[in-house]
């Protein structure tokens, strides 16, 4: 026994002998060369080391390699697909002996890895192989032995695994497209394949530090495909994200569990990654989502999700499904209020304003000499239509657009090719209600649009106010609306509009004009002063709309002082109007009255063709009576002459 033992301390001495000198002559030259030969073998592609090249058996098996490079493909911009400087591996010995792969250190320094795809859209990290000569008779390939996800590496652990100063960056010789991050530094650690793994790093994109963490608790399950606890964030100063919850690494890799994503500005994040973001307004400002997540390969789920986008908050679900030519998106929001003013181009002179006044030239003009003013001729862009396709309900408390406020509303929403359908099954507007349908449809040459609206009690005067910026119109009424149009711009869409539709208001009145004054007595008629106001029991009437033509032929005012009707036009496009007052009262000197102009600078006149026609009715009372009438009259016969050809307001 005891010689055994002399002898077995023997060999140990003999081998311990080996390993420490078998480093300073194992011909390293050769090893380069077969290592060469071998990389040569299985990607097509040259390595070249360049520095010193070291071995160690112990304490463990090391491996020191200095300026390594790894050439592209031809036709390549950059002569390396990678590089470093200096890469140091150590492996403990006794471990692999049992087939256990214990990295006991791992250090890739100045690691610089550039990414490319050529012009016929092949990528650098597809690699070619050679097909060795065969030094004998090929034989069948065993059967792979079955295995289980993580067996091949059942036995890893890594202890001290580091990335210093790395750098990699992508380019598309397709597009010029090009990415770029620097300064990338990583660290690993796993005791084993049961214990937690952990990876912590940072990186440099665009002059902006990222840092990330990745946590997996139990590698092992994860490999094999079943779920485990796992953690991911991402921290700096354009974007932060974070989630906890479950993962499994099956193919394609499913997660879920909670995370948290906050953007200080959606438009400074598109800068930033080098897409800056075109969309009209101030806003896309900050965003942030919370709540539940699922991810599985081309589709991604947020339940309880709260999000914020500027000064909107919503609560919903959302879902996303990036599998098909467009991302589809469907999902439910309910919000407090939704302001979409900030998402809206600023208003050109006229949109949604009134124009300076005297817009429309002298009072009496023709129609055809009013300036026109008003619409936008900015091309309006339909592209965002194209970007996906959504399925959505929408459902808010109150919501504006532009000056109009809209109370408790509920919107579907669904985009398909381009075609955008925004139903709204509930709207409370102006102490009314309703409902309507708007379609944007940008999936054609031309975009057109679509509207139906059918309102009931609804107060017209703050409604025209805060939709057109005119107040000349009051009352509670019902308003039926069926219009369509086409065009590339605001002005064009207006100038095509066709539909028809209905109005009918109560107890309400007509600003800025006294009728029942001007059809009831030629001496005060036009005569400035007193009240400029028409009150109305009911007003009603039906049109039609033809290329940006209102016509109107069966306007009813019904009131206590006198019954009218009225008929006429609005040029819609010109902003202008052209229309007649025709007083229904027997026995009495009732004139009508035309009303001319642009909409927001009208003028009033005595229709004298009618006054003419209409003589017998005048001296019914004899010149006696008519004499006395004009003389009573403000500036006397000078006074009334001059009011009925002068055309005043």
């Amino acid at each position: 026994m005891k010689k055994l033992l002399i002898g077995v301390a023997v060999v140990i001495v003999v081998l311990l002998a080996i390993a420490v000198v078998a480093p300073f002559f194992i011909p390293v030259d050769t090893y380069k060369s077969e290592l060469v030969a071998a990389v040569r073998q299985s990607t097509g592609r040259d390595l070249r080391i360049h520095g010193k090249v070291s071995f160690s058996l112990l304490p463990s098996l090391g491996l020191e390699a200095n300026d390594v490079a790894l050439s592209n493909p031809p036709g390549a911009l950059s002569p390396d697909m990678a590089k470093l400087s200096k890469l140091e591996l150590r492996l403990k010995l006794w471990p692999l002996l049992r087939r256990r792969i214990e990295v006991d250190k791992l250090v890739l320094v100045d690691p610089v890895i550039a990414l490319e795809v050529d012009k016929q859209g092949r990528p650098n990290w597809r690699f070619a192989t050679v097909a060795a000569a065969p030094s004998r008779a090929a034989q069948p390939a065993p059967a792979p032995a079955a295995s289980s996800g993580g067996d091949a590496l059942s036995g890893l652990t890594l202890d001290d695994v580091r990335l210093e100063n790395g750098q990699v960056g992508y380019v598309d010789q397709r597009t010029g497209k090009t990415l770029l991050l620097e300064q990338i530094a990583m660290k690993l650690s796993l005791p084993d394949l049961d214990s937690r793994f952990q990876a912590d790093g940072s990186a440099v994109y665009r002059g902006e530090k990222l840092s990330l963490s990745i946590g997996i608790a139990n590698p092992r399950a994860f490999l094999a495909g079943n779920r485990t606890a796992a953690e991911l964030g991402l921290d700096s100063k354009p974007i932060a994200f974070g989630f906890k919850g479950n993962a499994a690494g099956t193919t394609p890799a499913t997660l879920d569990g909670a995370i948290e994503l906050k953007i200080p500005s959606l438009r400074g994040l598109a800068q930033w990654a080098g897409s800056p973001l075109t969309a009209p307004g101030t806003g896309f400002g900050l965003f942030v989502v919370t709540g539940k997540v699922s991810y599985a390969g081309d589709r991604i789920g947020f339940g309880d999700a709260s999000l914020v986008l500027d000064q909107i908050n919503a609560t919903g679900d959302l879902a996303l499904d990036t599998g098909g030519p467009r991302p589809v998106v469907t999902g439910r929001l309910a919000v407090d209020t939704l302001d979409i003013n900030p998402y809206l181009p600023p208003e050109t002179q006229g949109q949604g304003k009134s124009a300076a006044p005297g817009a429309g030239g002298p009072a009496g003009a023709p129609a055809g000499s009013a300036k026109p003013a008003g619409w936008s001729d900015q091309p309006i862009d339909v592209a965002p239509l194209k970007s996906a396709d959504v399925d959505f309900v929408l459902s808010a408390n109150s919501l504006l657009y532009r000056k109009i406020r809209i109370g408790k509303s509920a919107l579907w929403l669904h985009l398909k090719d381009g075609r955008l359908e925004a139903d709204l099954s509930q709207i409370a507007l102006y102490q009314g209600s309703g409902k309507g349908k708007v379609v944007v449809d940008g999936s054609g040459a031309v975009p057109a649009i679509e509207a139906q609206f059918n309102l009931s009690q609804v107060q017209m005067e703050p409604l025209l106010k805060d939709a057109v910026d005119v107040d000349r119109l009051a009352g509670v009424g019902a308003v039926d609306l069926a219009v369509t149009g086409r065009g590339h711009s605001q002005r064009e869409i207006v100038g095509t509009l066709d539909g028809k539709g209905d109005l009918n208001l109560a107890d309400g009145n007509i600003r800025g004009m006294n009728l029942v004054a001007m059809v009831k007595n030629i001496a005060s008629a036009f005569q400035k002063g007193g009240t400029q106001e028409t009150d109305f029991a009911s007003l009603s009437g039906t049109y039609t709309i033809q290329n940006g033509i209102l016509r109107n032929n069966d306007l009813q005012l019904k009131s206590a002082d006198l019954p009218m009707t009225g008929a006429g036009t609005v040029d819609l496009p010109r902003r202008t109007v052209d229309y007649r007052i025709t007083p229904r009262v027997a026995g009495a000197i009732a004139v009508p009255v035309l009303i001319k102009g642009p909409w927001d600078d009208l003028s009033y006149q005595p229709d004298l063709a009618a006054l003419v026609g209409d003589t017998g009715k005048l001296l019914k009372g004899g010149a006696q009576g008519i004499g006395n009438t004009l003389k009573s009259a403000p500036g006397g016969v000078g006074g009334v002459l001059n009011d009925l050809f002068g055309g005043k307001k």
